[in-house]
């Protein structure tokens, strides 16, 4: 029950570090997604509904924070998420390259979900910005992707009171 209390002013605390202190730790070049690698985890190691929800609530927050186009990391992030609770049968998952790798597709899938979109919506051609910006994100965020696995597993146990 805590978890479900927790969990939005969390969420929320998470959005705004990323979208302001690490923004300007970068100078705004590349965004780190901390909240996608939350997502992946979500979808690797927790239940559908308790990852189910903290994907859209990241996604949700996210879009009020940051998108132009209403519902879009909402979609994203639970598309993501699916994936990842998916791919948590199949493969053993705490395997350190492992998590390098399916975090960095992770995060390039979205960007290419990005482009797909503004090429429909607005017909703007952004396939620069996936090479450039993209790319050095999602391997930002892959090398990033172990070390936040660590402390979400923390995290989760602190937040789960002891229970398995």
């Amino acid at each position: 029950m805590i978890y479900y209390l927790l969990m939005p002013i969390f969420s929320l605390l998470l959005i705004m570090f990323q979208t302001t202190v690490l923004d300007l730790l970068f100078l705004g070049k590349i965004r780190l997604e901390i909240s996608l690698i939350l997502v992946v985890y979500a979808g690797l190691h927790m239940d559908i509904v308790k990852g189910g929800t903290l994907s859209f609530v990241m996604g949700f927050l996210l879009d009020c924070m940051t998108s132009l186009i209403p519902g879009l990391f909402t979609f994203i992030y639970m598309v993501i998420f699916l994936v990842s609770k998916s791919v948590s049968f199949r493969f053993y998952l705490e395997e350190i390259t492992f998590i390098i790798i399916f975090t960095f597709i992770c995060a390039f899938l979205e960007g290419i979900i990005i482009f797909f979109v503004y090429q429909f919506m607005f017909g703007v051609n952004i396939l620069n910005n996936i090479l450039n910006t993209y790319l050095l994100q999602s391997l930002a965020v892959a090398v990033l992707g172990p070390l936040c696995f660590a402390l979400f597993y923390h995290l989760e146990a602190l937040l789960n009171e002891g229970k398995e």
